[in-house]
């Protein structure tokens, strides 16, 4: 079959030839309609990513839309190395049906980067009695902009938005989003939030990312604090360690943990997909994408945004 091929850790994608997946128990043979190049599929494919297996050569990919034996498009995920979604046949344990009216174009750019912010944001509305301001970290990236409206859909008052491009802090205002540039400091940070504290802190930067958060966050006084507040760690683009000042964890109830592939619990995950896959159909959640054949898979693999690069067949 025609696959991207990945031949050794921190090679780029390749387009050639690659053995059809051997499906085993459990796994579905599928054929590739839509494959999102997702930043944990490279971290994947160098290695890099806590859950590389370092097997090479292989197909890239962790999910996509495929169609099934029986003629249905379907969402198709948990594939085992050395195949990946990026090649004309997937063999797939995960294959759940698109609602009617989905593009696969769309449901292969967003669940992945969507279902990163949607599954925190479910669960801390559970948890709180309104999830009131969202602060998201790393705004103008794919899964944050995705971020902001997914907030906003669940019933976030006010979101504000943190990013390092300041061009796309437009496309987070556009949103609905409060747009601050990260280079701007704690000080920007606190006068966005305007004497209110996040309920919910969405960070797909970490590093110093996180540490100006924090300085804009750090209590001040001896009196009771009201505060509750979680930041969920998801990604670590600005750096994968970050310094928490122990003065903020004393001063106000504040939490830190992450949400991740391992740490997410894989029912939560399957109850999910299937309800923010219907956002995603109706439109009122949008992915910016770009699309590429599956021959082009070398200008997909370098491309860096602003959008969420997708291979298609060609």
């Amino acid at each position: 079959m025609k696959a991207a091929i990945i031949n050794n850790a921190g090679a780029d994608a390749q387009y050639g030839d690659f053995a059809d997946p051997e499906p085993v128990e459990g796994e579905s043979k599928l054929r590739m309609l839509a494959a999102g190049v997702h930043p944990i599929v490279r971290a994947l494919a160098a290695n890099s990513h806590y859950g590389g297996e370092g097997v090479h050569p292989l197909v890239p990919g962790v999910d996509c839309v495929a169609r099934s034996e029986d003629g249905v498009a379907r969402y198709a995920g948990d594939v085992r190395a050395p195949w990946g979604t990026m090649a004309e046949n997937v063999a797939a344990r995960i294959g759940l049906p698109l609602p009617d009216g989905a593009d696969p174009v769309s449901v292969a750019g967003a669940l992945n980067p969507g279902i990163s912010s949607w599954l925190p944001l479910t669960a801390r509305a559970r948890e709180v009695e309104a999830l009131g301001t969202v602060l998201v970290v790393g705004a103008t990236g794919v899964a944050g902009r995705i971020a902001v409206q997914n907030a906003f859909a669940l019933g976030a008052e006010r979101v504000v938005g943190l990013g390092r491009d300041k061009d796309r802090l437009a496309k987070v205002e556009d949103l609905g989003g409060v747009p601050i540039p990260l280079a701007d400091g704690p000080d920007a940070v606190s006068k966005a939030l305007a004497g209110t504290s996040p309920s919910l802190v969405l960070d797909y930067l970490w590093g110093g990312a996180a540490e100006t958060v924090w300085g804009a966050l750090e209590g001040r006084g001896l009196g009771e604090d009201d505060a509750d507040i979680l930041h969920v760690e998801i990604g670590t683009m600005a750096g994968e360690r970050a310094s928490l000042p122990g003065g903020l964890l004393r001063s106000r109830r504040f939490t830190v943990r992450g949400s991740g592939a391992g740490s997410a619990p894989m029912a939560e995950i399957m109850a999910a997909l299937p309800v923010f896959m219907e956002k995603v159909a109706s439109g009122e959640v949008v992915a910016p994408v770009e699309v590429f054949p599956l021959s082009r898979v070398d200008e997909a693999w370098a491309y860096r945004g602003p959008d969420r690069a997708v291979v298609v067949p060609d």
